[in-house]
């Protein structure tokens, strides 16, 4: 008798991994008279979450961002208004995906894969993300680390996510260009793959991923492989 193979899920983290945050230049380049804003920006919201959590003081993965604003404000000497945080707010609901991600999507569901958003924003923001982006339907679900009330890469967010998903974390992988979240994500028993698309994008000595790539197919590939489906 044949026996059929279990549905292989992959989380896919979205700011970075997913959608290009470098359309957002332009406008903090705007705002704070810095190209390297942007990047400053987002390092300083993931280090905002990060320092809360092991603070035991969670707060939203969208507040992070806001506070981290103020933050860069102040070191660049130009604070945003209540209309400039607004347009950040409404740009980071109107990004457009990385170009491999669509192929990459199109070619995990061919292949049979469960794809599942995972994301440190809330549910309804990282909706109305993909459905900018033309991802609405690439996606079985969308989970939130907010369901945990956490913010990735605390090991909460992973299992709360598992147990969202009905199946063991060991079951489970994390496709994401982060290391932290690669880390976290291993922590918690899933498996990760690393995408590299760019240079920054290296894996942690300490947490090596499962799988590493340069692009989404390449990444679900590797998945397929040493999962012994390709």
């Amino acid at each position: 008798m044949r026996v059929l193979a279990m549905t292989l899920t992959c989380l896919f983290d979205i700011n970075e991994t997913v959608l290009d945050l470098s359309a957002l230049d332009g406008l903090f380049t705007e705002l704070f008279g810095d190209p390297r804003s942007r990047t400053l920006w987002f390092a300083q919201t993931l280090q905002n979450a990060m320092t809360a959590e092991l603070c035991s003081r969670h707060a939203p993965f969208e507040a992070q961002g806001q506070a981290a604003l103020d933050m860069i404000g102040a070191r660049l000497g130009r604070m945003p208004t209540t209309a400039d945080k607004q347009r950040v707010a409404k740009a980071l609901k109107e990004l457009p995906a990385h170009a491999d991600v669509s192929t990459g999507l199109d070619f995990a569901r061919a292949q049979g894969v469960r794809c599942i958003a995972f994301s440190n924003n809330a549910r309804d923001a990282t909706q109305a993300q993909l459905e900018y982006a033309g991802l609405s339907d690439a996606f079985a679900d969308i989970l939130s680390a907010e369901d945990a009330g956490a913010s990735k890469p605390a090991t909460a967010t992973y299992h709360q996510a598992a147990a969202s998903l009905g199946e063991p974390a060991e079951r489970l992988w994390l496709v994401a260009v982060h290391a932290w979240d690669i880390a976290g994500a291993q922590a918690a028993g899933f498996k990760g793959a690393l995408v590299q698309r760019q240079a920054e994008q290296v894996a942690n000595p300490l947490a090596p991923p499962v799988v590493t790539a340069g692009d989404l197919q390449e990444a679900v590939a590797r998945i397929l492989a040493y999962e012994g489906r390709s």
